[in-house]
């Protein structure tokens, strides 16, 4: 009979063949980090172009059809609710494994409305990419001003 053994259960001590500090003791380092939170919101780029502000969203598995836009005087907000009340027969399909699954979020975007028209929003989306483009006013188009993200002081 062989003895049992723990899977994936490593010895307590091990011989050292590379004794640096990069290398030392980051199995039990590792271990002792929080585990990676996901969070529901959708990612977001926000991007300014010479005539237009545009903001996408990744949202996999779902177009701008499947979302709902409200806007105010001064931002917009982004909501999805999945429908729960779809009726499906018990016994009419069977998850083998699931990873993903449409998560209810609610995502609000401030902007300068005396920079951009809401009343002119279009919205599209392609590949699982909501892009939301807002025309800037007369007034504001032309060049996008460079910044410089820090003070070089």
């Amino acid at each position: 009979m062989l003895p049992t053994r723990k899977i994936l259960q490593l010895p307590a001590e091990q011989p050292l063949y590379f004794d640096d500090f990069i290398t030392r003791d980051n199995w039990k380092r590792a271990h002792r980090q929080p585990p990676v939170q996901i969070s529901p919101m959708p990612a977001t780029n926000v991007y300014e172009m010479e005539d237009t502000i545009v903001i996408e969203l990744v949202v996999p598995g779902l177009s701008h059809e499947n979302l709902r836009f409200f806007s105010t005087d001064r931002s917009v907000e982004v909501r999805y609710e999945p429908d729960n009340s779809a009726f499906e027969p018990f016994s009419s399909s069977r998850a083998l494994h699931r990873e993903y699954e449409p998560v209810a979020f609610r995502r609000q975007f401030d902007l300068n409305p005396e920079a951009v028209e809401f009343d002119r929003l279009e919205v599209s989306s392609h590949n699982g990419i909501v892009r939301l483009k807002f025309p800037k006013r007369e007034q504001f188009r032309g060049r996008v001003q460079p910044f410089s993200p820090f003070s070089l002081n």
